[in-house]
């Protein structure tokens, strides 16, 4: 029988690692580009005999790496796992711009790709940096976010853009892993609410020739990593002995 969600919340805010592979508990999974984050709750609770599992935190079907299953009573602490830092591994392509502003969208109308000046690291540093702190960002039309009750994704599906309203988020780090002066990988550490496509479209239009996302990996979630994720194949290899 599980235990009282008091006893869980507690567990976890002691330390949020004590949950870690139980039932209630927090299970990290590593999702590959493609499967929806939907899809990755499903086979788990099908592994795992357990109706009761979501997440914290969607990955788009593009996106891979760092999904956090939240099991058992422990569903009910989504919002101090969202309240957590997210740190991703981020792709690029300078030279285009999207309506999905990644490699999935339709090429933006009205916005004409022109060959880049020559861009060295130290610029697309110094750009960068004008993204540290905190910040206001426009969330994009292809996310989950509603309008009226109707999901922006579907929405832009449709062909429609309606008005958003910034939001404040955090940049905690911000750094370049690679750069060929086209492509390139940047790490990040940021706040809830925070979409990384976003801020590669804005850091194009701020090179001025724009740019687009072209892959997406979440490394780590507050104290959970993606060394410690297990495939998405493979959860039920980490069903809890009862004694757990």
């Amino acid at each position: 029988m599980s235990q009282p969600f008091p006893e869980t919340r507690e567990a976890f805010l002691g330390d949020p690692r004590s949950l870690l592979w139980k039932n209630p508990g927090v299970w990290p999974v590593n999702k590959p580009s493609g499967p929806s984050s939907n899809l990755v709750v499903v086979r788990a609770r099908r592994a795992l005999a357990e109706k009761r599992i979501g997440h914290a935190g969607t990955l788009d079907p593009l996106a891979s790496g760092l999904l956090v299953l939240l099991v058992g009573n422990a569903t009910r602490l989504f919002d101090e796992l969202q309240t957590m830092p997210k740190t991703y591994r981020a792709g690029f392509e300078l030279g285009r711009r999207t309506d999905s502003q990644d490699i999935t969208g339709t090429d933006m109308e009205g916005f004409v790709p022109s060959p880049c000046p020559p861009i060295d690291e130290a610029r697309l540093a110094e750009v960068l940096c004008g993204f540290m702190g905190e910040l206001e960002q426009v969330p994009p039309m292809h996310s989950a976010l509603k309008k009226d009750g109707q999901p922006l994704y579907k929405l832009a599906r449709a062909g429609k853009v309606v008005e958003r309203q910034p939001r404040p988020v955090s940049v905690y780090d911000l750094g370049i892993t690679q750069f060929d002066g086209v492509t390139g990988v940047l790490e990040m550490r940021v706040s809830k609410g925070f979409y990384v496509r976003t801020l590669i479209d804005d850091m194009g239009m701020a090179l001025g020739c724009g740019a687009v996302m072209t892959a997406l990996e979440r490394t780590a979630i507050g104290p959970f990593s993606l060394e410690e994720a297990v495939d998405m194949d493979r959860i039920s290899e980490k069903i809890p002995h009862p004694e757990a």
